[in-house]
């Protein structure tokens, strides 16, 4: 199954909520925490990125963006 961000976030909350639920071994509870942490971050990375591919396409269109802006 190819990740995504989306499932990635679903999945991570799942964790969460799991962990703090509370009626989980503390073997399940570490092995969920170990997911957690790649979940958390891939998603981290996956933010970072996206948020480059943004600036570089503001950047890049910065005249088309004054003149909308502009009216």
């Amino acid at each position: 199954m190819q990740r995504n961000y989306e499932s990635s976030l679903k999945e991570l909350e799942e964790i969460i909520r799991e962990l703090d639920s509370k009626d989980i071994s503390l073997e399940e509870s570490i092995k969920k925490y170990e997911k957690g942490i790649e979940l958390y971050k891939y998603c981290n990375n996956m933010l970072k990125e996206y948020e480059g591919k943004v600036r570089t396409i503001a950047e890049e269109n910065s005249e088309i963006l004054k003149d909308v802006q502009n009216g």
